[in-house]
């Protein structure tokens, strides 16, 4: 049996970045991670890595929008020094893409108001931002039929070599005499009276006087159901992310980004070391890590498809190196979960979905702090965090929106105003089936006389036109 301070469970970049700052604070650490492996892989591999507090400006239509852009332009400023201890004290290197353009284009209609919006934001606080010509990108190189409508260059946004980055905190935290990893997965954590128990799937026992769980989207498996409930832990989902990494590629020296799209985080080429390249991402919402275990050949098809056409045509002659899978953690209220639970001497660190690497930093500060009983950094996001009233119209309209946009991926597009259309009608009949509200009761009244009526397919016509004439009009 193993005795420690405490134990982390997780390997990926927040859980070894929250061990490196408890050994900077002189405590005894033992992390438990196993190898990545396609069973168990990290959501930080297949990353990109992008240091964006600008770039997923636009996106995001919930309530702590703001808290969540605060949050990550701290973690983006505090970034270079925090990188530069970690490469110091682990004596090697972590590629840095210098810089972030940002493209919009009419394949989404919210890319130009998005990338408007991280252009005002930046200027409101200080940080360099510039419109500047599709000619002024390197490397971008589009068809023409998808030539961008608006390009802004962040300077101040880089990207990280994943990979390097998690080489370098694991070799950091290995300086320390206090590191100690168990190389293997955590089956249970559970209170062992004025501490904790920490057993593995290989019998391993560790006993320690704290825990903090930041094994990303599987941090809350390793709890019993009563305990998740004491600890006040929300429900924990994730958002698959299919990448992969690309050889010989076009001199692209710089990320080059769209915004936010549909359930998304648009797409994205970000220079890797040696000359590499990593193209993302996809997006899907799930629960079983099992069921959504490998890649299906739908999600390269769209990646590529907007990669190729609306970033560069020569990426299509590059090698293809490695496929990467990533669960990004996600809870229902969108927000980051950092720090100590109901549960005295349990901490948790997850809940980042795609900023994980960005504010690994600013976490790790957070629940070190808190652990060792220091003044750390104000944290906005504490895992007690009440959710809040969610506001179902809004939800809907999102939700809506970003369905239709869904729809014309790849490249798709609609005439006139049926896209609006299209979205007004779907709106309308889904609150028609989860509302009892009686103007819709009343519609569905109506469309049921019509059908009975005219038992005819153009009937159909008819009723898209009555739903969408009616929503037009409103009230």
């Amino acid at each position: 049996m193993m005795r420690t301070d405490v134990v982390v469970v997780g390997g990926g970049v927040i859980g070894l970045a929250v061990a490196n700052a408890l050994l900077r604070r002189g405590l005894e650490v033992g992390s438990v991670f196993p190898p990545a492996s396609d069973d168990r892989p990290l959501a930080s591999r297949a990353a990109g890595a992008m240091l964006g507090a600008f770039g997923e400006l636009g996106g995001r239509d919930d309530a702590e929008h703001d808290a969540g852009f605060e949050f990550r332009l701290r973690a983006q400023r505090g970034y270079p020094e925090w990188l530069a201890d970690v490469c110091d004290r682990a004596q090697s290197a972590v590629h840095q893409a210098r810089g972030t353009f940002v493209i919009a284009n009419n394949a989404d209609v919210r890319d130009r108001p998005s990338v408007q919006l991280m252009k005002r934001r930046a200027d409101d606080v200080g940080e360099p931002a510039e419109y500047v010509e599709q000619e002024d990108v390197p490397g971008l190189k589009p068809n023409p039929h998808h030539a961008p409508a608006l390009c802004l260059h962040l300077p101040g946004e880089d990207a990280v070599d994943g990979d390097q980055l998690l080489a370098a905190l694991a070799a950091s935290a290995a300086t320390f005499t206090g590191w100690t990893h168990v190389s293997d997965c955590v089956a249970v954590v559970r209170p062992d009276g004025a501490g904790w128990s920490v057993t593995t799937l290989g019998g391993v026992e560790i006993r320690a006087r704290q825990v903090v769980l930041g094994a990303g989207s599987r941090s809350f498996e390793v709890l019993s159901a009563d305990l998740r409930r004491a600890a006040g832990l929300p429900e924990l989902y994730f958002g698959k992310g299919v990448s992969c990494i690309v050889g010989g590629g076009p001199a692209i020296t710089s990320t080059i980004r769209t915004p936010n799209r549909a359930f998304a985080c648009g797409i994205h080429v970000v220079p890797r070391a040696g000359g590499l390249l990593y193209l993302g991402a996809t997006n899907h919402l799930g629960s079983d890590h099992d069921a959504e275990r490998g890649v299906q050949p739908g999600e390269l098809h769209t990646m590529f498809d907007e990669i190729l056409h609306q970033i560069s045509t020569d990426i299509r002659e590059s090698q293809i190196k490695e496929l990467r899978v990533g669960y990004r953690p996600i809870v229902a209220h969108g927000r980051p979960v950092i720090g100590a639970t109901d549960v005295p001497g349990l901490s948790v660190a997850t809940g980042t979905y795609r900023d994980g690497v960005l504010m690994a930093p600013l976490v790790a500060a957070i629940v070190a702090a808190e652990v060792a009983g220091d003044e750390g950094p104000a944290n906005p996001f504490p895992a007690n965090l009440e959710a809040g009233a969610v506001d179902r119209t809004s939800l809907v309209d999102v939700g809506i929106r970003d369905i239709i946009a869904f729809l014309h991926e790849p490249h798709g597009e609609l005439p006139y105003d049926r896209a609006e259309q299209l979205r007004r009608y779907v709106t309308t009949l889904f609150e028609m089936a989860v509302t009892e509200n009686g103007q819709h009761a009343a519609l569905r009244d109506q469309i049921r006389d019509r059908l009975r009526q005219a038992p005819l397919n153009e009937t159909m016509h008819t009723v898209f036109r009555q739903i969408v004439d009616d929503e037009r009009r409103g009230p």
